[in-house]
């Protein structure tokens, strides 16, 4: 099933083979991968640029990893299949982005809830800063913001919990996969910017129920926006 591997940029050869594999069907969503030293010895590369390969599938949401039991093919939510023909693969990146988007909304509103209290001057004027970077960047989805310039890291820092800040951090790839899927509709840009200005307007004020009823608001829009928007045909 699988091929050899022998060209540069191995990795991105990985991540290929396998794209491909999903897409036509010889992986399945939900199938155990070969275990890491057997599909090395498969693909004849090292198991560091498996791992690299891993790694990049991972942060996509389309390869799933389980303590002591492998790596899988990332579940389909059954909730945005809308008909009969659809791109598996685009499936599985959806799925991965409704996945992410309910954990989001598990730990974000705890979030903007200890930025309100526990936010200072300077906290509050990054916050404001990177809203404004992201109200220019949004305009171009495609284009990365870095963890430094990004609006929920930023909000992250304000609780100056750094569990939080590496969650943000650790889930910043992801967060820009989202935004690159439904922000080339210019209805929803406007949207986004109104609900992300929202919940800044609310920490600075220091309103914790409007702050948390924001982010809820917002979060929700955007699942909403990731579902409805699936082309499966």
């Amino acid at each position: 099933m699988f091929k050899n591997i022998k060209n540069e940029r191995v990795y991105e050869k990985i991540v290929n083979q396998i794209y491909e594999l999903i897409q036509e069907g010889d992986l399945k969503s939900g199938e155990r991968l070969p275990a890491e030293r057997d599909l090395a010895n498969t693909l004849s590369c090292s198991r560091s640029s498996l791992r690299e390969a891993f790694r990049v599938l991972e942060s996509k949401g389309l390869i799933i990893s389980k303590a002591g039991g492998g790596r899988f093919v990332q579940n389909v939510d059954q909730k945005i299949i809308n008909g009969e023909n659809f791109n598996t693969l685009d499936l599985l990146e959806k799925s991965a982005m409704v996945y992410f988007i309910e954990a989001r909304e598990a730990f974000e509103p705890r979030i903007v809830e200890l930025a309100c209290k526990r936010a200072n001057n300077q906290d509050i004027s990054k916050i404001e800063n990177a809203l404004k970077i992201m109200k220019e960047k949004l305009k171009y989805p495609d284009i990365k913001i870095s963890a430094d310039n990004n609006f929920h890291v930023s909000l992250a820092e304000a609780t100056h919990n750094f569990v939080f800040v590496s969650m943000m951090e650790t889930n910043i790839n992801m967060i820009r996969e989202v935004r690159k899927k439904i922000m080339k509709n210019p209805d929803r840009y406007q949207e986004s910017v109104k609900e992300h200005t929202e919940i800044f307007d609310a920490i600075k004020n220091r309103d914790v129920l409007q702050a948390v009823e924001k982010t809820n608001t917002h979060l929700r829009n955007l699942k909403e926006n990731v579902i409805k928007n699936c082309d499966l045909k």
